[in-house]
């Protein structure tokens, strides 16, 4: 699918906006600096995979944290761990 400029630049806000969330979150902070008093250097490295679907109509969309099709799969993966760092980005996951 080619995406146009729009959606490009709105796909980059996001990519900032996620990036500026871990880096201002007051838990992250204090982990890492915690990890980096013990004498090491600490690295970050994520990767977001964003898949987007576009409507034929004009109801509101949704999001899906995984690919709709392995609904109950992708559901038990989640521990408390994934649950609260999906809130710290006010990302609250579908409860069925």
């Amino acid at each position: 699918m080619e995406l146009d400029d729009t959606m490009k630049a709105l796909l980059k806000d996001l990519g900032m906006a996620l990036h500026q969330a871990l880096t201002k979150d007051e838990n992250v902070k204090s982990l890492t600096d915690k990890i980096k008093s013990t004498g090491y250097d600490i690295y970050l490295i994520m990767e977001a995979n964003i898949a987007l679907d576009k409507r034929d109509d004009q109801s509101e969309g949704n999001l899906f944290l995984h690919s709709p099709e392995r609904d109950e799969e992708a559901r038990a993966s989640f521990n408390q761990y994934d649950t609260d760092f999906l809130a710290s980005l006010k990302i609250k996951p579908d409860e069925a």
